[in-house]
């Protein structure tokens, strides 16, 4: 385990590291750690021959600040590594490939990274049609794949050996929003019954309606109305006036970052607030959207992989943030996860080549914190990947202990509510909010 000492020691190796240039990171660092990092001790030096990790994620377009924060904690966790002793005596090298959110580029970006930059093992995508056609070519080319935010059930319904899902699957989800709104009962005393869906019609909305009606049923409440809309759709006031007829306890939304957006600033123009809106996080937890829809947000909760205020992960995020002068958001926080699992599945394994470290990610077990690393920051205390069912559809190699959190926007900013043993903070309802 790392001890505090070790790990404040680290956080000043990581700036002189990140600064000459360590694990190809492209951040930029503000000029106070480039003065602090002028006097620092210099990394440790590894000998062995590289382990080379691609990173295939959208690095340019309309998704390119999503790779920034991924390659952000990829790269944290990178250095952290190579600065105590890297895998074995062998440094780990991250090697960016970008899908510019094109299919036939994420297979060509994914071919190019394996067969001329030799990389060992591959972590990707974020958009979940890419992981799939990427999964496609680790398999063909038997190299261990960890997708550590692509969340879309049917990526773990097909059986490749060489896919390891560490992010908890859409259907999970759903599950961990439903058992909020009946945890928030015992600190709140407000019982739910009724459920609105909202959501676009894209296949992760599809999905999230599917999931909501198993879900409902099994924690015996009831939706009242699905609504569907288009992504980038130019008015939801007929959207939000049925939301408003229906009047359910909870609205249950899906939404990227500008629909969510003008789904507030429609609700507060029609002077709809309800009891209670969850959402499954995407462009609610964006930054973009909490500047964009501050005073009239507060209250929102929303799913979250990770938040600053968690009880877990503290420490190391104040390192990132020393580093890159922003705060680990979630995707970043499975960034930095999904590079630490790889370092045990190496360790573990007979030797570094695809079939051994596969083998070695499928017998992975890790409780706790990661051999001679850091706690596991993520909202789940076990990292293992198993084979299992959901609704008669099996899925492969999927983390099947990973879980999210649910944060409410509080004085403009997410706090975290639950798991209650993960949050300092209570859940807060506006005063003349009741539920039936």
């Amino acid at each position: 385990m790392f001890k505090t000492l070790k790990r404040v020691a680290l956080l000043l190796c990581v700036a002189g590291a990140l600064l000459t240039g360590c694990s190809t990171a492209t951040q930029s660092i503000d000029a106070t750690t480039q003065a602090n990092a002028t006097t620092l001790s210099q990394p440790i030096e590894l000998t062995g021959e590289p382990i080379r990790i691609g990173a295939i994620y959208a690095l340019s377009g309309n998704n390119a600040a999503i790779g920034t924060n991924i390659l952000r904690g990829l790269d944290f966790a990178a250095v952290e590594i190579n600065l105590a002793g890297g895998i074995d005596g062998r440094p780990i090298e991250i090697l960016r490939g970008d899908t510019q959110g094109d299919e036939e580029t994420a297979r060509t970006e994914a071919i190019r990274l394996i067969t001329v930059e030799g990389v060992q093992a591959i972590v990707g995508c974020h958009q979940s049609t890419m992981t799939e056609i990427v999964a496609q070519v680790c398999a063909e080319y038997e190299i261990p794949m960890i997708t550590a935010i692509s969340t879309v059930d049917s990526i773990s319904t097909v059986n490749n050996p060489y896919l390891f899902r560490l992010c908890p699957m859409n259907s999970l989800y759903l599950e961990n929003m439903f058992m909020y709104m009946e945890a928030q009962q015992a600190q709140t005393g407000k019982e739910i019954q009724t459920i609105a869906i909202f959501v676009d019609d894209s296949m992760i909305g599809q999905e999230a309606i599917r999931c909501a009606r198993i879900y409902a049923q099994e924690y015996g409440m009831e939706i009242v109305t699905e609504i569907q809309y288009t992504q980038g759709i130019a008015d939801l006031t007929a959207q939000v006036l049925e939301l408003k007829e229906v009047d359910a306890d909870v609205v249950l939304a899906e939404s990227y970052a500008s629909d969510a957006t003008l789904l507030l600033q429609t609700m507060d123009a029609l002077s709809y607030e309800p009891p209670i809106l969850i959402a499954k996080a995407n462009g609610f937890t964006d930054p973009v959207f909490l500047s964009a829809t501050q005073g009239i947000s507060e209250g929102v909760t929303s799913v979250v992989e990770w938040n600053t205020d968690m009880t877990k992960g503290q420490e190391t995020n104040t390192m990132f943030k020393e580093i890159f002068g922003v705060d680990m958001n979630g995707h970043a926080a499975e960034a930095y996860t999904a590079i630490w699992t790889f370092k045990s599945a190496f360790e573990a394994a007979e030797d570094a080549s695809g079939e051994a470290v596969k083998n070695a990610l499928s017998a992975l077990d890790i409780q706790g914190s990661f051999p001679d690393g850091p706690e596991i920051i993520l909202p789940y205390d076990r990292i293992k990947f198993e084979n299992h069912e959901f609704d008669g559809v099996m899925h492969y190699n999927n983390n099947i202990y990973a879980s999210v959190a649910i944060a409410q926007i509080q004085d403009g900013e997410y706090k975290t509510v639950w798991p209650f043993e993960y949050s300092n903070e209570k859940i807060v309802y506006s005063e003349d909010e009741t539920l039936s």
